[in-house]
């Protein structure tokens, strides 16, 4: 009986022994943390209407110039003409444009043109309806400015008031306006005219989606008359517009690439 008892106990002795040995050795192997996926951040596509402004003709047609407004405006004209050069605003304003859509889309940007050529143009309505019908997260029309006065220069960016479908993105608008205003004349180093708020402008009017008109520079200065009608300026200028647009999205990571 006593026997069987040291038996027993030596068994029991060598068992623990055992157990011990193995509790030790996986008591020091890393316990797996638990995996959590990180989410991955989608980037966002941002849609922006690119408006290269007037055309090869005017049309004398007219529509109205605000929602429900009984006050009738022609739907567009050719713009104007370089006093020294005698380049026509509508071939500035679209060089520019397709330089910008070139650059928005390299980053992937959603680029919609109102015009590529000079062959098609839509009234002030038609051009932002199209940017209102694909929800755009912004419109820029792109224009150059003339006065009698040969001596006046420099930029300046129309925005709307309230007025219309304006009176909801007038506010947005206009700080989207000065962030690329304030980056064109950095960039390119000319005069500030500052914002300007216009409330007879169709196209701002109608508009749903934040909008502005930036004017590059006057065609009636002989100066920068010389200037923008040159591709280097005009290469120029779309790059600040499009520093511009990039500092109004919060595109961080691109600004670093880029400068």
């Amino acid at each position: 009986m006593i026997k069987k008892l040291v038996i027993l106990i030596f068994i029991l002795f060598f068992i623990s022994l055992q157990w011990y040995d193995l509790n030790s050795k996986t008591s020091n192997l890393p316990i797996d943390e638990p995996v959590i996926d990180e989410p991955i951040e989608e980037e966002i596509k941002y849609t922006i209407v690119i408006d290269p402004g007037h055309g090869p003709w005017v049309n004398n047609d007219v529509e109205p110039i605000a929602p429900g407004s009984d006050k009738m405006k022609r739907k567009y004209g050719v713009g104007t003409v370089g006093n020294t050069t005698g380049t026509m605003e509508r071939e500035i304003n679209l060089n520019v444009s397709l330089m910008l859509r070139d650059l928005l889309e390299k980053d992937g940007f959603i680029v919609i043109m109102t015009r590529t050529n000079h062959e098609v143009i839509l009234s002030n309505i038609e051009r932002v309806e199209l940017a209102n019908d694909n929800n755009a997260d912004l419109m820029i029309r792109v224009h150059n400015d003339s006065h009698q006065n040969q001596s006046i220069h420099g930029a300046s960016m129309l925005v709307p008031g309230d007025v219309g479908y304006a009176s909801d993105i007038m506010d947005i608008s206009r700080q989207y306006g000065e962030i690329i205003l304030n980056t064109l004349v950095e960039e390119v180093g000319m005069s500030n005219r500052g914002i300007i708020t216009r409330t007879d402008q169709t196209g701002f009017n109608w508009s749903k989606v934040p909008i502005m008109t930036v004017e590059m520079g006057f065609l009636s200065n002989p100066d920068e008359d010389r200037l923008l009608s040159t591709s280097e300026y005009q290469e120029k200028l779309a790059y600040a517009l499009y520093k511009g647009i990039l500092k109004c999205f919060n595109k961080k990571t691109l600004l670093n690439q880029i400068e």
